[in-house]
């Protein structure tokens, strides 16, 4: 069953308004320019990398705007100190150029002055704003070569400053490290006011920000999960009185129910080519894990068939093989098998209680919720079972971890005064951060990829 999606047309308009006015032009200076390698991130001493942010500036005859100016650079200082990758020299009191005398081109001032304050990469950065639209241009320099890595111009509406300032970032990281950035992702979650009984679905941006209502079904809502290109969302809604799956196509602007299969049909996730999808479905009186197909919702292959409950699938990177839980041990555990179903290995075997596992496309991990001494914790583990290692330490209950983009961080709820909240480290357990603050009882993040 199909309909026009009522309930969010803010997010609707955003994503078109994103579309028609977000756009990149590399002409005028090159996309790339050859350059030594940066970071070795396989090396065991990883160093961040003393990064210069240069006061924004005004585009030739442009006039001041002071506003966009400190809120342009805070987000592109936020970024990158995000990423863990950079060591910010953020402080414009101890930057020996003086701003309004230099520009944002090579030969238009001197890398010696950015070098002598230990600053290896410089980012230069101007603007200009006409009504409701702002044109901003990037540079990202390597100051001991003394040439441009890499230089972009935006040009998008003024409300969406974020969005123009994290889609640098992203390029910035990705010419320094080879991987994706993270700034231009989603984050999809569950959220209950108060004592209602309603659990709607919402979104924010990475960092928090920009938070927004998907659903107002006035149900429960539950398990949400992006789409490879993150212009789908699927989950699961109980508003007709049974756990169906719907998918949402934030393109299109519709909502679709995949699956009317009577008993639960939940805990979704796509194939790397979205044509699929494996989740955990009803089968007699236990649950089992299937693959159906995205377009249809029809059933291609029962994975699994056990007299055990089957629940959580992920697929590996490659699609080969699917992650799941099972307490066919007698307590939950999680297991690996194949696509095609059949053989199948345990993966987790510290600890009576394992769940939510989270297959990272970038670091061959896989992160999960483990119950130790009584206090859900955040656990990663090799698909091999080697490096078993515990990230968390919490005196409260940590659950459904949820990959970067990238693989560099991990997105999880933490309960904080009686209210579940949004927290984020990096993929050792470090820089650990919570991301909202307010009475929303939050339940399953999914990380998108960027948009």
């Amino acid at each position: 069953m199909k309909n026009k999606i009522q309930s969010f047309p803010n997010l609707i308009l955003t994503t078109c308004v994103l579309i028609l006015f977000i756009v990149c032009i590399s002409s005028g200076f090159p996309a790339h320019v050859e350059a030594r390698v940066y970071l070795e991130l396989d090396s065991p001493n990883l160093r961040r990398i003393p990064l210069a942010v240069a006061p924004l500036q005004p585009l030739c005859g442009c006039q001041t705007d002071e506003k966009i100016a400190l809120t342009g650079r805070k987000i592109l200082i936020d970024d990158l100190e995000f990423s863990t990758f950079f060591e910010l020299l953020d402080d414009p009191s101890s930057y020996l150029e003086k701003p309004k005398s230099c520009g944002l081109s090579q030969g238009s001032f001197d890398f010696r002055n950015w070098s002598l304050i230990g600053a290896e990469l410089l980012i230069k950065a101007g603007y200009s704003q006409n009504g409701e639209k702002l044109v901003v241009e990037f540079r990202l320099y390597d100051t001991l070569a003394g040439k441009m890595i890499v230089g972009k111009r935006y040009r998008g509406r003024a409300q969406n400053i974020r969005l123009l300032f994290h889609k640098f970032s992203n390029q910035v990281v990705e010419s320094i490290t080879g991987l994706p950035g993270e700034f231009t992702s989603k984050i999809a979650f569950c959220g209950r006011q108060n004592n209602e009984p309603a659990q709607e679905l919402y979104t924010c941006d990475y960092d928090g920000h920009n938070r927004r209502q998907i659903t107002r079904n006035k149900s429960i809502n539950i398990s949400p999960a992006w789409s490879s290109d993150a212009n789908k969302l699927v989950f699961t809604s109980y508003r007709r009185d049974n756990p169906d799956l719907y998918l949402i196509d934030f393109m299109k602007g519709k909502e679709t129910r995949l699956t009317e299969r009577k008993g639960i049909n939940a805990a979704a996730a796509w194939s790397a080519d979205n044509r699929h999808l494996t989740l955990m479905q009803r089968y007699e009186n236990h649950s089992e894990i299937t693959i159906i197909k995205t377009s249809s919702g029809d059933t291609i292959l029962r994975v699994t068939k056990s007299s055990a409950n089957q629940a959580s699938p992920c697929w590996s990177p490659d699609n080969r093989e699917i992650a799941f839980v099972s307490d066919r041990s007698g307590t939950p555990q999680i297991y690996i098998t194949t696509a095609q179903g059949g053989r199948w290995r345990r993966l987790t075997k510290k600890e009576a209680y394992n769940a939510d596992p989270d297959w990272s496309a970038h670091n061959d991990k896989v992160v999960f919720t483990s119950k130790i001494d009584g206090i859900f914790q955040i656990c990663t583990i090799k698909p091999d079972g080697t490096n078993h290692r515990q990230l968390t330490y919490a005196r409260r209950d940590c659950e459904t971890p949820s990959w970067s983009p990238n693989g560099r961080h991990i997105i999880f709820t933490e309960k904080i005064n009686g209210i579940e909240q949004l927290m984020v480290m990096d993929d050792k357990g470090r820089n650990l951060k919570q991301l909202t603050f307010d009475k929303l009882k939050k339940k399953g993040p999914n990380w998108s990829a960027n948009r």
